[in-house]
């Protein structure tokens, strides 16, 4: 497996932020030899309060935990992309980030990596790819980013939104009654009153119950929570200290209809068992003009993925569905 860091300048696609914008990314590159006979790349982007290095993690006395790795290792690219206004990317003032500025910057991202795989520009002495199927995958916050750049500019041959409804996102809670309380707490934000996390009360919230399974071992537990969430004071490096405004939106009932709506391209839906889909067997029926809308249900995971003990069953799930829609 090859490794490569890289900048991408994507200004042009966001206008309204009045500044340089680059976007940081690893590529996770496989074998060429190991390679499908149509290449695969997914373009994978973190959840709130995450970086892209969600998928590139590593822990003192664990393995496995590296999916960008386990995926070059099993012949599909991998490119982890930080979103403006997250991690390592451009951090411009997070008011004037909008669902269009998501969408707009995303997909430029995504084009100039894949004309680079195609090219041959994107490592050096790694070949120029003949053709290259596209997948768009993204968890939780990254999954709505992923829907609105299919939505709006057609970015991807197929996507895998994960941990992200298409109808209506709302985090677990241990009973009916702690569930609808945290809903209810959206009222102020679809009121126009909370324009942005930091002001959104998250006070008896369960975060834990959602984020993680009770088999998450206690010192990985610590390195995520350790720093508060979801306003982090202090951040692992797979973690963001910011959040663009407009990501409390993505709570909303409704606020990925139309987007998700016109996504014609096949549709792989992520959800843990535990997760922020209340009705997961509703989500297919938001992709209305998709022919190919599949849901995959991993058991004893919660909403943060790559952190569930049966992590590597969801990611061989998108590895075998990736491949078997790029052939078709």
């Amino acid at each position: 497996m090859l490794r490569i860091e890289k900048r991408i300048d994507v200004t042009a696609s966001a206008p309204e932020l009045g500044e340089r914008i680059e976007m940081a990314v690893t590529l996770s590159l496989p074998d060429p030899a190991h390679l499908p006979e149509r290449p695969i790349a997914v373009f994978a982007c973190p959840g709130g309060g995450y970086s892209r290095h969600y998928y590139l993690m590593c822990f003192d006395g664990h393995e496995g935990y590296d999916e960008g790795a386990w995926q070059a290792e099993h012949g599909v690219i991998h490119v982890a992309i930080d979103h403006v206004g997250v991690g390592e990317s451009t951090i411009p003032d997070l008011s004037k980030i909008n669902f269009q500025t998501l969408a707009a910057t995303h997909d430029a991202c995504v084009r100039f990596i894949a004309d680079a795989l195609l090219e041959g520009t994107a490592a050096p002495g790694y070949r120029a790819l003949t053709s290259l199927f596209k997948v768009g995958m993204g968890q939780s916050m990254g999954g709505g980013v992923t829907i609105l750049a299919q939505g709006r500019f057609a970015t991807f041959d197929a996507i895998a939104p994960f941990g992200v409804s298409a109808i209506h996102t709302a985090l677990p809670q241990r009973d009916a009654g702690a569930f609808e309380h945290g809903v209810r707490r959206f009222d102020a934000v679809a009121q126009g009153r909370v324009t942005n996390h930091i002001e959104h009360d998250h006070q008896g919230v369960d975060y834990l119950y959602a984020f993680h399974w009770e088999d998450v071992p206690s010192d990985i537990l610590h390195e995520d929570m350790k720093g508060g969430y979801p306003i982090r004071d202090t951040s692992p490096i797979f973690g963001s200290l910011t959040i663009p405004h407009c990501a409390v939106q993505m709570m909303l009932p409704g606020c990925f209809k139309d987007d998700a709506a016109r996504v014609a391209v096949p549709v792989l839906i992520g959800d843990g068992e535990r997760d922020t889909c209340p009705d997961p067997y509703r989500e297919p029926a938001a992709y209305t003009t998709s022919r190919d809308v599949s849901l995959f249900i991993v058991p004893k995971m919660a909403h943060m993925h790559n952190f569930a003990s049966t992590r590597q069953i969801l990611w061989q799930r998108l590895n075998r569905w990736s491949r078997l829609v790029a052939a078709a």
